[in-house]
């Protein structure tokens, strides 16, 4: 087969234009595909390494606080008598007061039997795909309608790009 000349930055002016602006496509995608592959990689190499470095300093951390919070739990009478907070030159300890709320699988049932909705969370919004079953005359009764439009694509056929770049290399 002849050597393609691909078209460069004009118009496309017949379907082997097209064919050839889908091939420049397909490589682009493909060398993207690359580039990111390689960035994840180095990405992924980066945080390992960081994980790596910065075990010592994570376990001096939590062991440091972990002694702090030994000492103040010990000496909390004293500390803590009149305050919550001990301000200190390099930093601050204390105690704040924390409240969570545990739930079980059965909560939600049964703050429904109990009438407590205002315990329950939930988002209302339109549901887009059980509308698409509604008519028209339906739609315009709660402001919605249906548009159909003709969406324009192109998508490079990567095998055959594959393939090309194959017999080019060779």
């Amino acid at each position: 087969m002849g050597t393609r000349i691909k078209p460069q930055g004009g118009k496309i002016e017949s379907l082997e234009d097209v064919n050839l602006a889908l091939r420049d496509i397909g490589l682009a995608e493909h060398e993207l595909e690359a580039i990111d592959a390689q960035a994840h990689k180095k990405i992924a190499e980066i945080k390992t390494e960081a994980a790596k470095k910065g075990e010592e300093l994570r376990k001096r951390i939590a062991e440091t606080s972990s002694r702090i919070q030994a000492y103040a739990e010990y000496n909390r009478d004293e500390l803590f008598r009149d305050r919550k907070t001990v301000d200190l030159s390099f930093g601050s300890i204390g105690y704040r007061k924390s409240t969570k709320i545990s739930v079980k699988k059965t909560t939600l049932e049964l703050l429904r039997r109990m009438g407590l909705t205002n315990c329950i969370r939930v988002k209302e919004e339109p549901d887009k795909e059980a509308m698409a079953s509604l008519d028209d005359d339906a739609l315009l009764q709660v402001d919605a309608v249906r548009k159909v439009t003709d969406d324009f694509f192109c998508q490079a056929n990567t095998e055959e790009v594959n393939k090309d770049m194959l017999k080019s290399a060779v």
